[in-house]
């Protein structure tokens, strides 16, 4: 009866005065905001295949104030060059830094999920410190995607020796779905970065430097390995191992590398899991682990030894049961926006276009949500959920759906024209679960609280069409 259902559900929207109309940014319609800072702010985002199909990026915007800033502008392209040539499963990955419509901005891989610092704020407003398996997982993580920025070569073979600079739990992101992710590279530098750092400038988050960012000495990729050590110290006892109440207190206490001992804070943190967080704690550069892939085996060899058969599912399981409510709040957010019919052709221009090649994912984006080939848009809510660039299960991704669109006339049978004009793949989809009580009843334990299902998660698409009677 309906060709549309996503049509008539905006104008619903619309009476009741919730749709909310995304704002177009080059490629991309900005949906809602996620982060802000005094250089930038992040929005959820949406762009659009050939196909029409949506895809969910992650745009950083620079504030205004600071598109005159050169030196700025450059660090921002420097970021986006190194993060644009690291393709890690660790590494949240960069599709292209641009200028459009007069405003600069970078856009990223979206990660559906939280960042350690908002899981650890939650963390201690709960008085509960994370499970060493899950420190350990996380921290295992950010040293894999420390070791491939670490030895990271440009195209022609040549080192690029990277270093972060700004490993803390602000830059680290678990996905819903267990996916660790390490991001922003602002201050990384690298052979190929043209703004050069002056020996004594210190840059970076005081709270997770090493002794000697903090002394504002020349760095190397054990310092990284330092801030790692700050990270996985929080994880496992709700507090940084450096705290002050002033900044240049706090410097100091960086610099003598002096912290209370994990088992004071902590008392039933594995000793195992504890020599690692001090190693990478080490003041002395070469007391330190020497290699990220170091620490990351170290993190391996614990956590196989303390909980054999951990995989991503546990981290993914326990960040959507901490965020239950967000989650479903989110995606009902979602919904209520809409993409213009008719954007701005004006995508901008990539200023790193010919460091990521002319094949790079960002060539496929289109802000059309007909795509460039003239097929319809499918905006469904698991779509709104998905990333263009990982293969990675998002949380609604392989539920069970019930088809709403293209709905027959009712009284025609099949075979009829009515039947012949039906459109199963334009079909809107619907969350259906018909069995999810029954289980939680006979087994509450396994049943998440948090509204994901494990074995909804990987239960078979069935269409329906209730119009169809014989």
């Amino acid at each position: 009866m309906f060709a549309n259902f996503e049509r008539i559900r905006d104008a619903c929207a619309t009476l009741n005065g919730v749709v909310r109309r995304a704002h177009q940014l080059g490629r991309y319609h900005l949906l809602d905001r996620i982060a802000f800072g005094g250089m930038a702010e992040i929005y959820r985002a949406k762009t659009f295949d050939a196909d029409g199909h949506a895809h969910m990026v992650a745009v950083k915007r620079v504030l205004a104030h600071l598109a005159e800033d050169d030196d700025f502008i450059q660090m921002l392209v420097d970021e986006a060059k190194i993060a644009g040539l690291l393709k890690h499963p660790n590494i949240a990955r960069v599709y292209e830094f641009a200028r459009a419509h007069g405003e600069y901005f970078i856009a990223m891989e979206h990660v559906d999920g939280k960042d350690l610092r908002t899981i650890l704020e939650r963390c201690r407003q709960q008085r509960r410190s994370m499970p060493p398996q899950h420190a350990a997982y996380i921290a295992a993580e950010i040293a894999a995607g420390l070791h491939a920025a670490h030895t990271a070569v440009d195209r022609s073979g040549r080192p690029l020796r990277i270093v972060h600079r700004d490993v803390s739990p602000s830059n680290v992101i678990c996905a819903y779905t267990g996916e660790v992710k390490l991001c922003d590279f602002g201050i990384a530098k690298a052979t190929l970065s043209k703004v050069n750092t002056k020996t004594g400038v210190i840059k970076g988050k005081v709270k997770y430097m090493s002794p000697e960012q903090a002394l504002g000495r020349k760095l190397d990729q054990r310092s990284d390995l330092f801030s790692l050590g700050s990270c996985l110290y929080e994880m496992l006892t709700r507090v940084p191992p450096f705290t002050a109440t002033n900044e240049m207190d706090l410097l100091i206490k960086v610099r003598d590398a002096r912290y209370r001992p994990i088992s004071e804070l902590a008392p039933g943190v594995p000793p195992e899991l504890e020599a690692i967080a001090d190693k990478c704690l080490a003041r002395s550069r070469a007391h330190r682990y020497q290699t990220a892939l170091e620490v990351q085996q170290a993190l391996r060899g614990f956590l196989n030894s303390y909980m054999p058969g951990y995989t991503r599912s546990h981290l993914g399981r326990y960040v959507r049961k901490m965020f239950a409510a967000e989650i479903e709040r989110e995606l009902r957010m979602l919904e209520e926006f809409v993409v213009a019919d008719t954007p701005s052709d004006d995508v901008g221009e990539n200023l790193i276009a010919r460091d990521l090649g002319p094949r790079a994912p960002y060539t496929k984006f289109t802000p059309r949500p007909g795509g460039t080939r003239g097929k319809p848009a499918t905006n469904t809510r698991a779509e709104a959920a998905g990333d263009f660039a990982d293969d990675s299960p998002q949380h609604l991704s392989n539920a069970t759906t019930l088809q709403r669109d293209g709905v027959r006339p009712r009284g025609k049978r099949k075979g009829t024209a009515a039947s012949s004009s039906f459109d199963i793949h334009a079909s809107e989809t619907l969350i259906l679960d018909r069995n999810r009580g029954a289980r939680r009843a006979a087994d509450p334990e396994r049943a998440d609280d948090d509204g994901f299902d494990e074995a909804l998660h990987n239960a078979p698409t069935l269409i329906l069409d209730p119009t169809d009677r014989k």
